[in-house]
């Protein structure tokens, strides 16, 4: 059985670790949708961009009409506003969303509402009433995400004006420590199987690009379990602390959705997107969470839209398919993305000794190349390509780029210029 699964809005960080984790799932089915255009329109393999914004009267409509053209199954909200829209409009939306109780949403997305349901406990960080009696203070908008807003106020002359501002802020005490993510995975009835504490070793925008597992003891699993047990969460969801001047751990927010990091827990054995899924389909599941040294970092990554049409490829063996004596994993990663959509693949070198040897101690099969063409005189390659029409070259060597170019005009590519044939889409 597939579950077709929606994802809004898909080119969110949130959105794209949801591809991630689900592109592989054999049982899973991915739509992407956005209401701006963002990077989910290059790696959803279905995608759809709609006008209206998640606050706009439209917006259930807009997407009621994408779940029954596609027949969707189950939204998965990829931000954290539109977790509080669809579970307030659970009932006019028609499929099933991916979100808590409508009150718990109401609870998660305000700081000051979360702070009062765990009052009483010593997780959570003394806040500030009206002006502080010392300072600094820790500002944040109640309702925000990331560092959005995040402001340290150092006296009171700022502090009124915060207050006088309109923004709904949470003042709570300055927390100097290190801060941490813990990423938990609940079942279907809400009983928490794993909390994994994750540091948050460089932050940019308010979001964790590198990070790496770090043990944190008893103390975090006792408010991951007081979390769990109060809110009683499906499948994925997070909490982040940052220790106190006398290095006890406090709350700065609880979320119930997948994290863009948890692409770290995940590469340990636990798919988040995936058993959300599971959880929120009632399915039981068990999680294998491994432990050896591992750290991630994230960065820009460069995806490409090419109108190319092309369905024979000539491509170059020595420096290009066999590169610094090793195949050339991402040209070869290429080569079975086109041979699976029928794309025809020539082998044209002018290799020392015999190809297909060199090809059999690399332990690439020669039968994946629909021709081996061996020039083994002067001949300009140009000179040995049959077929100009819908093809393309790739070659290191300049003056063999040059000489197709200039005699056959078709469109050639150095090594460093193929990342853009490869599609990301799934």
């Amino acid at each position: 059985m597939t579950i077709k699964v929606m994802v809004f809005p898909c080119g969110s960080e949130i959105g794209l670790e949801i591809h991630s984790a689900l592109k592989y799932a054999k049982d899973v089915e991915l739509y992407g949708v956005s209401s701006v255009s963002d990077h989910g329109e290059f790696v959803y393999a279905r995608y759809r961009q709609i006008d209206a914004q998640v606050d706009s009267a439209e917006f259930i409509e807009q997407l009621n009409r994408l779940i029954g053209e596609w027949q969707i199954d189950m939204v998965v909200p990829a931000h954290d506003s539109v977790i509080l829209k669809l579970a307030e409009e659970q009932g006019r939306l028609a499929a099933r969303a991916a979100v808590p109780e409508v009150e718990l949403a109401r609870i998660c997305r305000n700081k000051n509402a979360t702070y009062a349901h765990f009052a009483g406990y010593d997780f959570v960080p003394d806040t500030v009433s009206g002006l502080a009696s010392s300072y600094p203070v820790f500002a944040k908008p109640a309702v925000g995400q990331g560092s959005q807003g995040v402001e340290l106020v150092r006296d009171a002359a700022r502090h009124q004006e915060l207050l006088d501002c309109g923004i709904e802020y949470v003042f709570s005490e300055y927390l100097p420590g290190e801060e941490f993510t813990v990423d938990c995975i609940s079942d279907a009835q809400g009983v928490l199987l794993r909390a994994s504490p994750r540091e948050r070793a460089r932050v940019k925008s308010g979001i964790s690009v590198r990070t790496r597992p770090i043990e944190l003891g008893a103390e975090v699993d006792t408010i991951a379990a007081c979390i769990a047990e109060s809110f009683r969460f499906k499948g994925a969801w997070f909490f982040q602390v940052k220790r106190a001047r006398d290095g006890r751990l406090k709350l700065l927010e609880v979320a119930p959705r997948t994290a863009g990091s948890m692409g770290l827990s995940r590469n340990l054995g636990i798919n988040y997107p995936l058993l959300s899924l599971y959880a929120y389909s009632g399915l039981a599941f068990s999680v294998i969470a491994q432990r050896y040294p591992i750290e991630m970092d994230r960065a820009l990554k460069n995806c490409f839209k090419v109108e190319l049409d092309f369905d024979r490829v000539y491509l170059d063996l020595d420096d290009t398919l066999i590169l610094r004596g090793a195949v050339n994993a991402l040209l070869m990663a290429l080569i079975y993305q086109w041979l699976a959509r029928g794309v025809e693949i020539v082998l044209i070198t002018r290799h020392a000794s015999c190809p297909r040897e060199t090809l059999a101690r690399h332990r690439i099969a020669p039968e994946i190349f629909a021709k081996i063409i061996h020039i083994q005189d002067g001949m300009p390659k140009s000179g040995a390509i049959s077929q100009r029409e819908r093809s393309i070259f790739i070659d290191d060597a300049y003056r063999e780029r040059q000489d197709v170019s200039t005699n056959l005009g078709i469109p050639v590519f150095d090594l460093d210029a193929i990342e853009q044939l490869l599609d990301w889409r799934a």
